[in-house]
């Protein structure tokens, strides 16, 4: 109890000492109960502030490990929400997803963790760009919070109110939130909290224009969470306090991001970089070439670290039509047709491991261009597909999805991405075949028809697709599903009017529903095509069929 006050209020180090001890105590008396909550405390109220993510994730590790052994249901569920909400802060968002998912059945309706999880569920959502969702979500956190009277609740769900209001351009309605999470914050007298609400506030006014208040702002935040020790917000507060100077020109902004900078190094951050990009990037760009080697040292040594920090992931449709999905970022058409870095973005998915040569993109590309202009064609590409997945990217920063050398283009696809030509053919090998036909919406590439290195992954795609439309056709009419078995016979005769399997199944389907004039049209359509096209006629099983219903 004396660890969560003094964590709460003043000194994350006393709160440390408190944590420690009893759960030294816990262990000699084999006092489960508390040695759960003294790991749980120590990880959420002491490392995870102070930015200690891995110690933080081993101490609830260890509470999750030996709340499950000694059966305390009820203490379940705090270690796996923090364990998630570090995944969350640090861009790990697959594995905050993929943790949460362990919180749901364990949290009872009603209570303080069950506002956690939709807290948690609505920072995903929005990150996600699932914007529909948002606001429902931290709504019902925050009506969990005020009936049950948990502060730290009702606060986290107007800083997720306000990131939502933010997000969506209404910087006066995000103000407000946070404001008003301030003010909860600053009545329970929850330091870190306050210093989390006040910088919160500041990126909200900084957006309203009013600068000299969101400066005010971080200083008070910067001087609550020195006090505190909470390093990683800190480092957020001064980060954050340094970009803003620099947009005003201001003579204290190179000694700041000289803090914020080495801040970030120090406790391994730069995860925080990509998840500011559209700030951070042209900061530390900015900074490269400082007159002061020290500041010009550290931003180089930030950029080298974020070729480490993964750039999030990529959702790429290829099958009935080209859309590529950077988290909530959709990737505009425009972009694709510069220079032809849709062409070769394309070219590459269908890769074997995303990769080809520098000759083979040529060969398929530009086989009409003389040499001398493939070359400047070939950089062109590179460059504008580079500018099409990284926008923020300045030009002295390496591209984390694209990488050129030794004559070999790769296209590195981040853990989560996906890509539903891939889905389809995995499904496919594992013989899931109705997976498979919910996935294919389409031809691959449809608008790049007429590109010959289409054509041959296009027929052998087409091919998987009629072969599992076919067996689920067979699943359906000995199942008795005669209107679906007749639905796909009829998609399987869009594509392949000479498939007689297919012509088999529809005529026994449209016999069952009584319709045989459904079942001769089928008949005739097929004969015909067969004698036009083929110079043949249907097998005999098919004509004995047809002759029955005659």
């Amino acid at each position: 109890m004396l660890g969560m006050c003094v964590t709460e209020t003043s000194d994350l180090s006393a709160g440390e000492d408190y944590y420690l001890r009893a759960i030294d105590l816990s262990r000699q008396l084999g006092y489960h109960r508390a040695l759960v909550r003294g790991l749980h405390n120590l990880s959420a109220g002491v490392y995870m502030p102070r930015g200690q993510f891995e110690l933080s994730l081993a101490a609830d590790a260890e509470a999750l490990r030996l709340a499950k052994e000694h059966e305390l249901r009820e203490l379940i569920w705090a270690p796996i929400f923090t364990m998630a909400w570090v995944y969350w802060l640090t861009g790990q968002r697959e594995q905050a997803a993929d943790t949460l998912n362990d919180v749901h059945d364990v949290v009872l309706p009603g209570s303080a963790a069950e506002g956690y999880y939709y807290l948690a569920l609505g920072n995903l959502a929005l990150d996600n760009g699932d914007l529909d969702r948002v606001s429902s979500l931290f709504a019902r956190a925050r009506s969990i919070a005020e009936t049950t009277g948990e502060p730290s609740v009702n606060v986290l769900a107007r800083f997720g109110l306000s990131r939502y209001h933010r997000a969506v351009g209404d910087a006066c309605a995000a103000r407000a939130w946070a404001d008003d999470a301030l003010t909860l914050a600053t009545r329970v007298e929850y330091c870190h909290l306050q210093g989390m609400a006040l910088i919160e506030r500041a990126r909200s006014t900084w957006l309203t224009g009013d600068r000299r208040a969101a400066e005010d702002d971080l200083h008070a935040a910067i001087q609550i969470l020195s006090t505190l020790q909470a390093n990683f917000d800190l480092a957020r507060a001064r980060f954050f306090l340094a970009a803003l100077l620099h947009e005003q020109g201001s003579d204290q902004a190179d000694a700041t991001w000289r803090d914020a900078a080495q801040a970030i190094l120090d406790g391994d951050y730069t995860f925080l970089v990509e998840q500011e990009r559209a700030i951070a990037f042209p900061l530390v760009a900015s900074y490269l070439n400082h007159p002061d080697g020290s500041i010009a040292a550290l931003s180089s040594v930030l950029v080298t670290r974020l070729n480490g920090v993964l750039p999030p992931p990529l959702h790429i449709a290829t099958l009935g039509h080209f859309e590529v999905r950077q988290l909530n970022r959709l990737i505009l058409d425009i972009a694709w047709r510069q220079r032809r870095a849709g062409e070769l973005f394309r070219f590459l998915v269908i890769s074997r491991d995303h990769t080809r040569s520098r000759d083979a993109i040529i060969e398929a590309l530009w086989r009409d261009k003389s040499i001398d202009s493939t070359q400047a064609l070939f950089h062109q590409a590179t460059s504008a597909l580079r500018r099409a997945l990284e926008p923020e990217l300045p030009d002295k920063f390496p591209s984390r999805y694209l990488q050129i050398e030794v004559g070999q283009v790769t296209l590195h696809l981040p853990p989560g991405s996906k890509v539903d030509v891939q889905t389809f053919e995995q499904y496919i090998q594992r013989e899931e075949w109705e997976a498979a036909l919910e996935v294919y919406r389409g031809d691959l590439f449809p608008n790049d028809q007429y590109a010959d290195w289409t054509v041959a992954p296009r027929e052998r795609l087409r091919r998987q697709y009629l072969r599992a439309l076919l067996i689920v056709a067979h699943r359906y009419d000995q199942a008795g599903r005669h209107r679906e078995a007749l639905d796909l016979c009829y998609r399987i005769l869009e594509i392949d009017p000479w498939q007689e399997d297919a012509v088999l199944i529809g005529m026994k389907a449209c016999l069952a529903f009584r319709d045989r004039v459904g079942a001769v049209r089928l008949y005739r359509e097929l004969e015909r095509t067969l004698r036009d096209e083929l110079g043949t006629e249907p097998q005999a099983t098919l004509h004995e069929l047809f002759r029955s219903v005659l």
